[in-house]
């Protein structure tokens, strides 16, 4: 299971955080993979993420389509297809490793009919997107799956299937927060995977989940078929003073604020040891509270961590960190695999 970091960002922030992780001295790639959206990161980023990180990491670009941008209303779905295949189809273009078709994101509280319309827009607009791109962009596709009923998930599968794609995603989960703008996993969404999960067994793809993921949640993933998922929250919830461990879900540090719940510094310390989290970037739990990049660094290598343990730990072991910092995340996997046969996790 592949860990794709998203890097929609700006440039000067992705040379702050190259630069201070080549300082730290650690080995390993945080940027073994990631996920940027073309059309709406600025041409320096795309210019650092291909000679950086690609022709000298060699990082495995995916190329997003944008769908976010349309269902946060910054650009029409029609605009936001006619960019897309006019940007895909220009050669200069074509040095990512693989290409997200068009989707129309659905949210929570998007009516019935108005999510029914937006699954025939995706499904319509990816078919027709796969036919006017070049084969060989063909096989490097990724369709996605959008819905939130089982017909609406398999219309969408078989649809896929048919053209041949072999590489699908899904990215309608439950939404939550400003513009319904944050995806989370709930019961209403565990089900959808669940379904999800039995396609892509039945059909032999590989499956990507879009813009959702904390360290819980990847031992959620592993124990389905998906094989990468993408997510932005190790940066994200660093801007609001979260701070995440391996297994371990976001806990706010810093400066205290009334009505707030924040992680004491014995808690991190000891969670810290259970989890076996090593770092450069949380040393000092006071310079933690205080500098943003280093929580985004921090998090960044425990989800890296996370992946790392899941080929490691024994399902005991992560159990009792879930159960001590992270019961909802433990409860969700409990219903799934008291409700159906789990299915083994795969590498």
């Amino acid at each position: 299971m592949q860990l794709v970091t998203s890097l929609t960002v700006d440039a000067s922030l992705l040379r702050k955080l190259l630069r201070l992780w080549d300082e730290s001295g650690d080995p390993r790639n945080p940027f073994a993979a990631v996920m940027v959206t073309p059309l709406f990161a600025s041409p320096l980023t795309l210019d650092l993420i291909r000679e950086e990180l690609k022709e000298k990491r060699g990082t495995i670009v995916y190329f997003d389509s944008g769908g976010y941008y349309a269902q946060q209303g910054k650009i029409a779905f029609e605009e936001l297809y006619c960019t897309l295949r006019d940007y895909y189809q220009n050669p200069d273009n074509q040095w990512a490793d693989w290409y997200v078709l068009p989707d129309h994101v659905p949210t929570a509280k998007d009516s019935a009919e108005v999510v029914k319309k937006k699954v025939l827009d995706t499904v319509t607009a990816s078919k027709n997107l796969f036919r006017e791109l070049p084969s060989h962009l063909c096989e490097r596709s990724i369709p996605v799956i959008q819905g939130y009923t089982d017909r609406q998930l398999r219309f969408c599968v078989q649809n896929y299937v048919s053209i041949g794609a072999r590489y699908i995603g899904f990215g309608s989960f439950d939404t939550c927060g400003p513009n319904q703008s944050i995806n989370r996993i709930t019961y209403q969404s565990m089900d959808l995977l669940n379904t999800i999960d039995e396609l892509a067994m039945h059909h032999r793809f590989k499956l990507h989940l879009f813009g959702v993921g904390s360290p819980p949640a990847h031992y959620l993933f592993s124990q389905m078929q998906v094989r990468s998922f993408d997510s932005i929250t190790w940066l994200k919830a660093a801007g609001y003073g979260h701070v995440f461990l391996p297994f371990v879900r976001g806990y706010r540090i810093g400066n205290r604020t009334i009505g707030r719940t924040y992680l004491k510094e014995e808690d991190f310390l000891l969670w810290k040891a259970l989890t076996d989290h090593h770092c450069a970037f949380c040393e000092s739990f006071r310079e933690l509270g205080e500098n943003r990049l280093y929580r985004i660094l921090h998090n960044l290598i425990s989800f890296i961590e996370t992946m790392q343990h899941l080929s490691e730990w024994s399902d005991e072991q992560i159990h009792q960190i879930l159960e001590l910092t992270s019961p909802t995340y433990l409860r969700l996997i409990e219903k799934r695999n008291n409700g159906r046969l789990c299915l083994s996790r795969l590498a």
